[in-house]
């Protein structure tokens, strides 16, 4: 399962040359802020274990905290005569486990403002994430349907981007935030994880 949306992130990248190419903090004159879109994805590890699955051939598959595959859209606006650009988007963030008697899924919602400091093809930057509905889901052919839901979370990013091309940034994040079961009083849920990212802005 995990193979099918690496292998659907890889496309993306290859069907990239449709974003402009120019560079999105060059394209318009000095004096003029620059608004454009962006899409983002990351592939993201870490945080604590919140499911696994045995199959009969004796593999196994694990739901983290911090997994697995986040996509998202939104906006980049980089003020005129300013090295910083500041983005703001909205993710799907969501790692699953498909089996023969079942499935199970870690779903939330992150809203991310990121604030970047941009010199040459390098960009630096960092800002808050807010999760919306955490939620797990078990449904297996041997137990009635579970779901465990958690509060809102929010937590911070940081996050390092190089231009790979004019239309293409590639980076590394970390992000560290917690989350807390809604329905039971129970610990904190530590989902703590590193992503590679993938950013491409793209004119409205």
């Amino acid at each position: 399962m995990h193979g099918i949306w690496r292998s659907s992130l890889l496309s993306v990248v290859l069907v990239s040359p449709l974003a402009w190419a120019e560079s999105p903090l060059q394209s318009a004159p000095s004096n003029e802020r620059v608004v454009r879109g962006v899409f983002s994805a990351a592939v993201t590890d870490g945080g604590d274990d919140l499911a696994k699955v045995q199959f009969k051939n004796a593999d196994s598959e694990k739901i983290k905290a911090g997994g697995l595959l986040m996509v998202g859209a939104g906006v980049l606006v980089a003020p005129s005569d300013s090295p910083f650009s500041y983005q703001l988007t909205l993710n799907y963030h969501f790692d699953s486990i498909t089996a023969k008697n079942g499935d199970a899924s870690f779903d939330r919602m992150p809203i991310e403002a990121l604030v970047f400091y941009n010199s040459g093809k390098h960009r630096f930057g960092g800002g808050l994430t807010h999760h919306l509905s955490p939620e797990v889901e078990f449904d297996f052919d041997d137990a009635p349907r579970e779901t465990v839901e958690f509060d809102d979370a929010t937590g911070a990013v940081i996050e390092y981007n190089y231009a790979v091309s004019p239309s293409i940034w590639l980076g590394l994040r970390y992000t560290t935030i917690d989350y807390s079961p809604s329905d039971f009083d129970g610990e904190d849920v530590d989902g703590d994880h590193v992503g590679v990212t993938l950013h491409i802005p793209f004119h409205f």
